[in-house]
């Protein structure tokens, strides 16, 4: 395991928080924060320790996420859900 030093690691931390700035609840969720976080540990330990590389690298992982929660699965899922409850509540499904 490679060590990060400290200007890689303030780089890294720069990232994370504007990278998760735009994300609801002051930065997004835990999870979200931690797949972001663990993108940016792997990018450095292979060198990519700069700000703008580091950047890139950042919202690549935000942009995955977003792409992995309104994929056809997730959307699948979703209509599953509204299904179930409008059979709950006495709706027919069409």
């Amino acid at each position: 395991m490679t060590k990060l030093d400290q200007r890689t690691i303030a780089n890294m931390d720069v990232v994370l928080e504007s990278v998760c700035r735009s994300l609801p609840n002051c930065g997004g969720d835990h999870a979200t924060r931690k797949y972001v976080a663990q993108k940016l540990v792997q990018a450095a330990k292979k060198g990519n320790t700069t700000l703008g590389g580091l950047e890139s690298v950042g919202r690549r992982a935000l942009q995955e996420i977003t792409q992995r929660s309104t994929s056809p699965r997730a959307e699948h899922g979703r209509e599953l859900g509204r299904a179930k409850s409008q059979l709950r509540s006495g709706h027919r499904v069409h």
